[in-house]
């Protein structure tokens, strides 16, 4: 009896270093690793919430997202008051375009907790993809009022306004955005084609000409739109010089203002139509 005590006592011990180990290994960013630990802790304790819950969120991470939504969805049955849980299912559903179920999911996790920037934010997203631009910028609002440094919350207001014509409210949420952040992703482009979109020809050339100096993946679009500024200017040969840079680039666009505006017999000019 003896001898089997200091088996049971060793396995118990062995067990508590597996469980031990997997948390470590999700804090220390091994996500790989941390899923194989986890797995393997759980063939012990099936019915444990926090280590299926510590699974799915590595395979969240590991950007296994139809696998960490099946697993979160066991986590579920053991625990329906987490609202990490029902916020980290429903991303995992933003990653697969599941968006009107991951607004269930996050709804649920607000109303569990109403204080978490970022599932207004996430929420304001699926909104925006739905194309159900005033409830995204409700949401965007509300995770703006929690964390009122949240760049991201605020220059996505603003591209949910633009598409609702709102151009100078649009503008203000992308200035307000990119001070917060000068390295946001596509903030100068989108303050230029916001005074564009407002006639403001001069000040949104100046900001294509920012787009332009960084050489991103702007630079097609930015040559084209700064094309569209100039040709309102009558400044028909910049415009034509810009469109040709676009359409040489690959922006189908810029080949076809070329065709339509640029030779001996021109077409009718239409309304800018931008796209943020």
């Amino acid at each position: 009896m003896r001898y089997l005590g200091v088996f049971v006592l060793c396995l118990l011990s062995s067990f508590g270093f597996a469980q031990n180990n997997a948390k470590q290994l999700y804090e220390e960013g091994k996500y790989k690793e941390a899923a194989a630990a986890f797995k393997e802790v759980l063939k012990q304790k099936p019915d444990d919430y926090t280590f299926q819950f510590g699974y799915a969120n590595s395979l969240h991470k590991l950007e296994l997202f139809k696998k960490a939504i099946q697993q979160y969805n066991i986590a579920e049955k053991l625990n329906r008051e987490d609202a990490e849980l029902f916020f980290n299912r429903g991303a995992a559903l933003v990653f697969v375009n599941l968006y009107k179920k991951a607004l269930k999911d996050f709804n649920k996790s607000i109303e569990l907790n109403n204080n978490k920037a970022e599932v207004h934010y996430f929420k304001g997203y699926c909104n925006y993809e739905l194309s159900r631009y005033n409830a995204a910028i409700k949401s965007y609002t509300k995770a703006i009022e929690i964390n009122p440094d949240y760049a991201a919350a605020i220059y996505n207001r603003g591209a949910a306004k633009a598409e609702l014509k709102n151009f100078e409210g649009g503008a203000e949420d992308f200035e307000a955005a990119l001070a917060k952040n000068p390295e946001l992703e596509n903030g100068r482009m989108n303050i230029a084609l916001s005074k564009l979109a407002r006639d403001q020809l001069e000040g949104a050339i100046k900001d294509f000409d920012l787009v332009i100096e960084k050489r991103d993946e702007n630079l097609a679009k930015a040559y084209f739109y700064r094309g569209e500024a100039y040709y309102e200017l009558n400044n028909k040969e910049k415009a034509c010089d810009d469109w040709l840079k676009s359409s040489n680039l690959g922006y189908d666009k810029g080949k076809s203002n070329i065709e339509d505006f640029c030779g001996s017999v021109t077409k009718p000019r239409r309304k800018i139509e931008v796209v943020f």
